[in-house]
């Protein structure tokens, strides 16, 4: 469940902060198409009326064959934004494991730990949502 609310919460942050991204200069929320809910959502996390603009940065990483990489960082938020969220990616193998997830705040991304059960080495990606 914990994983499942985790996911859903950063789903609905990046559709609102996409939709708000995409209001053009003077344009409401509403115009843009902000449905119901997302402008409260918007308020909540001090965003202002029309605008927020939103990057989603990531990193790859190899992991040897049937090894865990415990502190995997993502790319570092470009110049003044500001690392909201991020996700772990186990390269598409049912057999790589993610074993933790967690904001770096000091370094202003996203940090993943993942067990490689494979008897090949395996590639995984960790996504971080930055916002300006």
């Amino acid at each position: 469940m914990q994983k499942f609310a985790f996911v859903t919460c950063c789903a609905i942050l990046a559709a609102t902060a996409a939709y708000a991204q995409e209001a053009e200069e003077g344009q409401s929320l509403e115009a843009a198409g902000v449905v119901e809910g997302q402008e409260e959502a918007l308020a909540a996390m001090g965003a202002p009326e029309a605008a927020i603009s939103t990057q989603l940065t990531f990193q790859s990483h190899s992991i040897a064959a049937n090894t865990s990489a415990f502190f995997l960082e993502g790319a570092t938020c470009p110049g003044t934004t500001k690392m909201v969220s991020g996700a772990c990616h186990p390269g598409f193998s049912d057999r790589v494991i993610i074993i933790n997830q967690y904001p770096n705040v000091g370094a202003n991304t996203w940090r993943c730990g993942f067990r490689n059960n494979n008897n090949v080495s395996r590639t995984v990606w960790i996504y971080t949502l930055c916002v300006q």
